[in-house]
């Protein structure tokens, strides 16, 4: 699977933030998904089902981070999606991976392309939850 074939939702509600990552994660190939708010991804995942979503913690318009990263989890399709929190809130990693979060990435202490360097990572990893999908 080529990156132009491997579709990243990016759940933000920092405009600019959003941008960045989109324009950086387009170059380099991958079909990117774009929402604001928790209603919006969560309406994103169920109807394009990327290969992986990276979820704000604190979003608008009446889902937060956490309640679509459950929601996920709780849909069968998205049982191994890497879903990655990306947040400026430090003390909920351990709240995040308790509900399914594959990774936590706090805004402020990693670098645009670390956090770049991360989410590949978790593309070209995931072939375990692959596995698991063709075998059930």
């Amino acid at each position: 699977m080529t990156n132009l074939s491997k579709k990243i939702l990016i759940v933000e509600d920092n405009k600019l933030l959003q941008q960045v990552y989109f324009d950086k994660l387009v170059k380099d190939g991958f079909v990117v998904l774009q929402a604001f708010t928790g209603i919006q991804g969560l309406a994103l995942a169920t109807n394009y089902h990327p290969d992986l979503v990276v979820l704000d913690v604190m979003l608008p318009g009446g889902l937060n981070g956490f309640d679509v990263l459950s929601q996920l989890r709780a849909n069968e399709s998205f049982k191994h999606t890497p879903i990655i929190m990306l947040t400026d809130l430090k003390g909920e990693k351990k709240t995040a991976v308790s509900m399914g979060a594959t990774d936590y990435i706090i805004k402020n202490e990693d670098q645009i392309d670390e956090t770049l360097s991360r989410i590949k990572s978790h593309l070209n990893t995931d072939l375990v939850g692959k596995i698991k999908k063709i075998l059930k």
